[in-house]
């Protein structure tokens, strides 16, 4: 049988992800060729091991030689396009080593808590002089925009710029998020060298540059003053690699913790009984988080290049090929989750992979985004009796990331 990448399309996703789909390809052809128009076609892999397989294995299966998203970037546009999360070890190593230090539990535990437990109130007060409100603009959008300018130490008047250009790049089909490219596809190849192939990884690059011009004789204990002085090896980062570095902080620390924020909102509001079960016991917090990230995957897939010929579960791949790994489908897998449909916040184990799935590659982020949702999850579970949903859930165009642009809700407070 044949597939097509018609029905893994951004069209299909802005209505809803399409598990049906990915249940059956779990079941009959799990490592699957999609043919693609303008492409050479891709293997879909949607079992939760062999996506663990692939992840893990950057020996065999490069997120360099290709980068990560399904579009083929000619080489000089990808080299001068790559962040952290298109390159392997032992780069990825020694990029990453320059920033880890200030994302481990405990540095964010130490220099996050206060500031995020004061952020979440300051918005939530501000939204909730409502009953009636969109839950994105008003919450979901802006804690974390709020958390990632103070972390890059970018002054709170030019948040919601970079906030709009985050929105363009990830959906660059999307016409509400990206009216520039939407409607003109031919028009992403013109910007193919910057990221996301789009205008506004450009005006993130510029915006960068005049950034670092304002803060040379300025610096202080943010990361974007760790980029212009931390050093890769011996040396310092170059212009355009700490403009790519920028740019994926933009986007993995403000869009993928929006996405998770309104999905668990959502999933509340679907699942009342669990939403009053978070309210009755607090100590569930820690597992509703889990559960929020799995049930929400910000991310629906990655890519791998293959760099030699080898094989997942059987079926035999060639080197150069390409490989989407579809963290939506894994975090489905009835063979892992039981009731993998049912939101279950007390739900254990619960090994999911909306971080990447170990390796070298886990989000770095993680622990900063787990303690935005615990804190908003937990005033939200004190100060919120029922949640209900005041008009259409409008999702994102979008099978890279699970984005919901609106969400009326309707609260009843506590």
């Amino acid at each position: 049988m044949g597939y097509t990448h018609d029905a893994l399309s951004d069209l299909v996703f802005e209505e809803a992800v399409p598990y049906e789909y990915f249940d059956a390809a779990r079941r009959d052809d799990p490592v699957r060729w999609v043919e693609e128009g303008g492409g050479p076609g891709y293997w879909s892999v949607t079992r939760y091991a062999d996506v663990l397989a692939v992840t893990r294995n950057f020996r065999e299966f490069s997120s360099e030689a290709g980068g990560t998203t399904r579009e083929d970037i000619a080489p000089e546009d990808l080299l001068a396009r790559k962040t952290l999360i298109d390159t392997d070890p032992p780069l990825h190593t020694q990029m990453r080593r320059l920033l880890a230090p200030r994302f481990t539990p405990g540095s964010v535990h130490k220099d996050w808590l206060g500031f995020v437990e004061t952020t979440v109130m300051i918005l939530l007060d501000r939204a909730f002089e409502r009953t009636n409100f969109d839950y994105v603009a008003e919450v979901a959008s802006t804690i974390p925009i709020a958390v990632l300018g103070e972390l890059l130490g970018v002054p709170a008047g030019d948040r919601t710029y970079l906030m709009g250009l985050g929105d363009e790049m990830i959906a660059g089909s999307d016409p509400d998020h990206a009216p520039r490219t939407a409607d003109s596809p031919e028009n992403a190849a013109e910007y193919s060298a910057y990221p996301f192939s789009s205008p506004a990884g450009r005006d993130l690059w510029k915006y960068a540059d005049d950034l670092r011009e304002r803060r040379k004789d300025n610096l202080g204990h943010d990361v974007f003053s760790l980029l212009m002085t931390g050093t890769l090896g011996d040396r310092k980062l170059s212009t355009r690699e700490l403009d790519n570095f920028f740019s994926l902080l933009v986007v993995a620390g403000n869009e993928t913790t929006r996405m998770a924020l309104s999905h668990g909102l959502l999933a509340f509001a679907e699942h009342p009984e669990q939403f009053n079960l978070l309210r009755d016991d607090p100590s569930l917090l820690p597992s509703a988080v889990e559960e929020v990230l799995r049930w929400a995957t910000p991310i629906h897939h990655f890519r791998r290049t293959a760099l030699v010929d080898t094989d997942i579960a059987g079926t035999k791949i060639r080197a150069g090929d390409k490989v989407l790994m579809w963290y939506v489908s894994a975090n489905r897998d009835e063979t892992v989750f039981d009731r993998p449909y049912t939101f279950d916040i007390a739900r254990k184990p619960n090994p999911h992979i909306a971080f990447g799935g170990g390796g070298p590659h886990i989000c770095l982020g993680n622990s900063l985004a787990r303690l935005e949702l615990q804190i908003v999850f937990r005033e939200l579970a004190k100060r919120v009796k029922s949640i209900e949903i005041d008009g259409p859930v409008r999702r994102l165009r979008s099978n890279l990331t699970h984005g919901i642009k609106e969400l009326p809700v309707s609260l009843t407070y506590a």
